[in-house]
């Protein structure tokens, strides 16, 4: 049971709620983040990062290639920055930490959301911004490569801390600031991701509940005036009968309202059956820092009682919490509903990030309906923080496991390109680099693209380009480059390639080895050039120099 908090102890009341939930939440996202992320790298989604080392590094924040994604690479380019700037360039650890810092600060915009909501509820904040933290159901949690995700969903909170701030201030001059910035925020989230437009165009609705809010209309205008932008943008794009991009080529082929609906239901309980969120049992790290995770919120769930002794810990009624339900419920199936219409619905990756913020309302106003009864704050309180308890566990170990996984992955990839660098340390400009006998049952690279974009992160200022096969002799999918006697010669699909036409005597051609060290390959396969003179295959004539700097921190130093 919980304590009561002493009547002469006023001081307690005094402390900040938010210090509290602050450092508590840098202490879940530790727990859940340190144990296998800090090094882990990207094995594929490096096109940013790639983009990143050929820009300025003003236009390294643009996505040129985009105009209504145009600020997905932000947070690459600050993290890119960051690394050059500490001399570690090439080194996962800056992308890692943007990450964890942007999943931080996710937490801390819902808890300052909430206390505006419920200026006289702070343990019911504090308990929802911890559970969108471990909120686990989404398989790319934990990938940095995703690192967009995160910075989307802190755009769009941060504009609406600042739609709420606006709605509340009590000066003109203060007020139209706050419309300036939450529109601004808006804006950054939106041409980052649409995925979140639905629950962008209820958010405003919420500000009839704000207590002494004096003026609503304006700042609602202004956020809705954003999104008309972005509607008219996007329906000039994709109502073009040229339309042709990448959102395009994931959507449904056709259109099953039946169809749509179960993937909507099966998005909606993935999101809140939490006892599911583990993909693997309980082992290793997660056995000691999941229960290390729940006991943090206990923690802090604990202080902020104590500080905050003057506040009620549930609504006043019924009807309160149930409304509560209602918003939450209502922003996990619109944070879901436009990923249903993807083809791939129900993957679990990229699609249940956003719907983490309704389902941890939804968590909190049951487990303050199951207490709501109870006579006791104290009381109501140990029914509040033990059931949030109960969804940290399975969050945080759902969380850690998704950590090792994604490491995994990526200490495949890192071995693979650390056999190349090994092999061929630097190479002479248009050289093409070959990757022979990869196995398809544990391919390092996923694509032709990946490896093409990790050889040219391996040797900067160098054009280069990377292919691979399999161990039958087929080649890698999106491998665009074909080799004959007249030389290779680019088909013109997938990525395009730096070195699109080159001489056979450019190659470089690399057997991997998933267990031992990779070699160079004595002479060209027959599935790489059926045909060519053995005499035209030199790579020791293309291998020259030390490994880069950045290079070797990213495939070699990352261990």
């Amino acid at each position: 049971m919980l304590p009561e908090v002493p009547a002469n102890r006023s001081w307690w009341r005094r402390l900040d709620a938010g210090i509290i939930a602050a450092l508590t939440y840098a202490a879940v996202v530790a727990i859940l983040w340190l144990p296998h992320n800090p090094h882990s790298g990207m094995g594929y989604e490096t096109g940013f990062e790639y983009t990143s080392t050929i820009s300025t590094w003003w236009n390294g924040f643009l996505n040129g290639s985009d105009l209504l994604r145009i600020h997905t690479s932000t947070f690459y380019e600050v993290s890119y920055l960051i690394g050059r700037r500490l001399g570690i360039a090439g080194s996962a650890v800056p992308f890692q930490a943007v990450y964890a810092a942007l999943w931080w600060a996710r937490g801390v915009l819902v808890f300052l959301i909430l206390r505006r909501f419920f200026p006289a509820h702070a343990l019911l904040a504090y308990v929802t911004g911890l559970l969108v933290l471990v909120h686990a159901s989404d398989r790319a949690l934990q990938w940095v490569g995703q690192l967009n995700q995160f910075g989307f969903i802190f755009w769009m909170l941060l504009g609406f801390f600042a739609l709420v701030e606006a709605a509340l201030a009590d000066r003109n001059g203060l007020r139209w600031l706050l419309i300036a910035a939450a529109c601004f925020f808006e804006h950054m989230s939106l041409w980052s991701y649409e995925g979140q437009l639905p629950l962008l165009a209820v958010l405003p609705l919420t500000l009839l509940a704000l207590p002494h809010a004096r003026k609503r209309l304006l700042p609602a205008l202004a956020w809705y005036a954003v999104q008309a932008l972005y509607l008219s943008l996007a329906a000039l794009r994709y109502l073009h009968p040229a339309a042709n991009n990448y959102q395009v080529s994931v959507l449904r082929k056709g259109v099953n309202l039946a169809a749509v609906a179960a993937d909507w239901w099966f998005n909606i309980r993935a999101s809140l059956a939490f006892w599911d969120w583990p993909y693997a049992p309980v082992e290793g790290y997660s056995a000691v820092l999941a229960p290390a995770a729940a006991a943090a919120l206990a923690v802090g769930g604990i202080l902020i009682f104590r500080f905050r002794g003057n506040e009620k810990v549930g609504l006043d009624t019924v009807r309160g919490w149930c409304l509560l339900l209602a918003a939450g419920v209502g922003f996990v199936a619109l944070s879901l509903s436009v990923y249903v219409l993807l083809d791939a619905a129900r993957s679990l990756w990229r699609t249940q990030i956003l719907s983490g913020i309704g389902a941890s309302l939804v968590f909190a106003s049951l487990f303050g309906l199951m207490g709501h009864k109870l006579k006791s704050e104290r009381d109501k309180a140990a029914v509040l923080l033990a059931g949030a308890a109960v969804v940290t566990y399975f969050g945080a170990t759902a969380a850690i496991r998704l950590g090792a996984y994604h490491r995994g992955v990526w200490e495949q990839h890192r071995t693979a390109m650390a056999e190349i660098l090994r092999i061929t340390p630097r190479v002479k400009p248009s050289t093409v680099v070959v990757v022979t006998n990869v196995p398809k049952d544990a391919d390092p690279f996923g694509d032709a693209m990946w490896l093409d974009l990790a050889v040219r992160l391996s040797y900067p200022s160098t054009p280069v380009t990377g292919v691979y096969y399999y161990s039958d002799g087929t080649p890698a999918p999106g491998n665009s480059l074909r080799a004959s006697q007249d030389g290779w010669q680019s088909n013109g699909s997938g990525l395009t390639p730096m070195v699109s036409k080159a001489p056979v005597e450019n190659t470089i051609a690399i057997r991997y080895d998933r267990i031992g060290p990779g070699t160079l390959e004595p002479r060209l396969p027959e599935f790489v050039c059926a045909g060519c003179a053995p005499g035209s295959y030199r790579p020791q004539s293309r291998i020259t120099g030390p490994i880069d700097p950045s290079a070797r921190r990213r495939y070699l130093d990352s261990q």
